[in-house]
């Protein structure tokens, strides 16, 4: 069968695999079968209700078997699909609402109460689809929804598609340095052209129990989703209560005898902090890939150390790559908490290379900007024509017109092995006392201190002085304190890279894409010392 649209993968799954078990959560399951009559039903409905080719449609429901349901629905439908957190603020669900003007909402019983509290505001009527039965509906009959009795009165053959590679699957909202949404346009080729190759590199078949804890308008997701249509795997849901509980999340991928699990970098950080970790746990978990964000070295150490006979993946790839743009299988890692864990190489069909700052390429252990093409680059940012332009650039290497490059932002250099190592964010490089510092590299250095289980630095003005001042954030333990915490570091970083400040908190706090939330820690500065 020939693949080059998303839902392909659900198509021929379920003409291999019909009585495999697609999806499971929280005790409920449904083959591919299922699935596919279920989503083929969904995208009739939209068609009915005047949905069309390229039409955005939101994607606003709770984590569940739903959510698979509903995206290949829409893609089948010809549609593009919008996934909007639940847990958001409705200030930023309004935003992705008022830029994306969608056509249609998905939504469950408790999100489509959340959005007919803001339709008035919209400025225009969405049609609305709940997965739920009428009964269980609670919302004013003035509102014209289509309820999951009326879906399923629509046929369960598949319809024919009219989209083709280049048109756009999905928009990911992610948000930039300012905290504003934007969109980033997934294709289907880009996504295809992933999913081929992660397949295949992490030989993944329909034996397979694949985890599934990242968000769905996450792009880690994306994997998860795919790779298991693709496959005939079975993807394992975690339900949301239990994201917060390691055991309780260990328990359940042994109950579920998960096998592959590509997880946030500060979640793997967060089990190996609870000291859930013990050899004789998940036996059948084979492979872990992480990302996201760096995982210090002394957590990976602690997971290797517990089950040996795992294979753990560096990955890296940013949401404008679609998914993973490099990686690098971890074999002989040292017991140098110190130490970084490189990004290793560039991915099928892929090409990762450092420009510096004159658009000349890096040499090997320069400093450079890590740039990505190849056919994961995506469309661009929706609506947003300049920033797309400003960081899909020409390949300047080339100056072939049409040859796309994406400039992440991210700086890193080639080891003389090949591998590419990752050193930071360009916007978290700052100058202070007339130093270049990259504020992660101080991160780094606390981090591996012993007692201290996570940090972040920022570069804050100060009123009471007339210069910016370097502050550290840090959560420590067995009474390390601040004065500790600097005297040590001395031993490890330049006297113009000790932080003028050392405060202790309970948690480093981060977006649900495990990054670190600086923002928020410059107003949690600002509350605890007006004067800083």
């Amino acid at each position: 069968m020939v693949t080059y649209l998303a839902q392909h993968y659900l198509d021929h799954s379920q003409n291999v695999f019909p009585t495999q078990i697609a999806v499971r959560c929280a005790g409920s399951q449904m083959t591919y079968r299922k699935l596919y009559q279920s989503s083929n039903q969904l995208a009739n409905s939209l068609r009915c209700n005047g949905i069309s080719r390229q039409d955005r449609v939101a994607l606003y429901l709770r984590r569940s078997p739903n959510c698979i349901i509903a995206i290949m629905g829409i893609l089948k439908a010809d549609a593009i699909y919008v996934p909007i957190d639940p847990k958001s603020p409705i200030a930023r669900v309004m935003k992705i609402i008022d830029d994306c003007k969608p056509s249609a909402l998905v939504c469950d019983t408790e999100t489509v109460e959340q959005i007919i509290k803001v339709i008035p505001q919209m400025g225009y009527l969405p049609k609305i689809f709940v997965m739920e039965y009428r009964d269980r509906l609670s919302i004013p009959s003035c509102h014209s929804t289509i309820d999951q009795e009326q879906i399923e009165r629509a046929v369960g053959t598949c319809p024919d598609y009219r989209n083709v590679d280049s048109d756009i699957a999905c928009i990911l909202y992610t948000s930039g340095s300012t905290g504003e949404p934007k969109g980033v346009m997934i294709s289907h080729l880009n996504i295809v052209n992933y999913i081929e190759w992660a397949v295949d590199c992490f030989g993944i078949n329909q034996q397979d129990q694949i985890l599934n804890t990242a968000p769905f308008h996450f792009d880690m997701s994306t994997f998860d989703i795919y790779c298991s249509l693709k496959s005939g795997a079975t993807l394992c849901i975690v339900p949301e209560n239990l994201l917060l509980f390691p055991d309780r999340l260990l328990d359940l991928m042994e109950k579920e005898g998960i096998t592959i699990w590509k997880g946030v970098s500060s979640l793997l950080m967060y089990i190996a902090r609870s000291a859930s970790l013990v050899r004789r746990r998940l036996p059948t978990l084979k492979k872990v890939l992480f990302g996201g964000e760096s995982l210090p070295t002394k957590y990976l150490i602690e997971w290797m150390k517990a089950y040996p006979d795992k294979l753990f993946y560096n990955v890296y790839g940013p949401t404008e790559a679609t998914g993973i743009s490099a990686y690098y299988l971890v074999k002989d890692l040292s017991q140098d908490a110190s130490e970084k864990i490189p990004i290793g190489r560039a991915c099928g069909n892929t090409e990762v290379f450092l420009l510096k700052e004159d658009d000349s390429m890096a040499g090997i252990e320069e400093v450079g900007e890590l740039c990505i093409r190849g056919s994961g680059i995506s469309r661009g940012y929706w609506n947003d024509r300049a920033k797309t332009e400003e960081v899909f650039i020409t390949n300047p290497l080339t100056q072939i017109p049409g040859d796309r490059v994406y400039r992440t932002g991210d700086m890193a250099l080639l080891r003389k092995d090949g591998n590419y190592e990752f050193l930071g964010r360009k916007d978290t490089q700052v100058k202070y006392l007339g130093y270049r510092i990259d504020l992660s590299e101080i991160e780094h250095a606390i981090i591996t201190l012993d007692n201290v289980r996570d940090a972040s630095v920022i570069l804050c003005p100060s009123e009471t002085f007339c210069m910016s001042k370097l502050v550290a954030f840090v959560v420590a333990e067995n009474g390390l304190d601040p004065q500790g915490i600097l005297a040590e570091l001395s031993n490890k970083l330049p006297r113009y890279m000790l932080p003028q400040r050392v405060l202790l908190v309970k948690d480093i706090p981060r977006t649900d894409r495990g990054k670190i939330d600086r923002q928020t820690l410059g107003e949690l500065l600002s509350n605890r010392d007006p004067q800083s």
